[in-house]
């Protein structure tokens, strides 16, 4: 008997699903150092209706989300191509694992490492 696959995964994901999806897609790429952790997430999160999670940002809206994804690059990288590499990446991975739809993805430079 041949049993039909389900997708257990529901647009309900939790934020920290997102953010590991997202870090992982997002440091994956060549040229991406690692997630920038901001001192600021905390205190931000409070004060907006959008869940940010050490360096995601994470806004849930009708017509799909919003990604923030702050990273410190690898010196000497082609910071516009990593970024859009990033993007793509980060929207693909998202989209094939859940059944949400990514808005936009938005690549913050928080510095390079040295």
């Amino acid at each position: 008997m041949k049993k039909e696959m389900i997708n257990t995964l529901s647009p309900d994901l939790n934020d920290e699903i997102i953010y590991s999806i997202v870090s992982l897609a997002a440091t994956g790429v060549n040229g991406v150092e690692r997630i920038s952790l901001r001192i600021t997430d905390e205190i931000m999160d409070k004060l907006s209706l959008t869940t940010t999670i050490k360096g995601v940002k994470i806004g849930r809206e009708p017509e799909g989300m919003t990604i923030w994804v702050y990273l410190i690059m690898e010196p000497g990288v082609d910071i516009v191509k990593v970024s859009r590499e990033v993007q793509v990446k980060v929207k693909s991975e998202i989209e094939s694992i859940s059944d949400l739809q990514v808005v936009a993805v938005n690549v913050r430079i928080e510095g390079s490492g040295v």
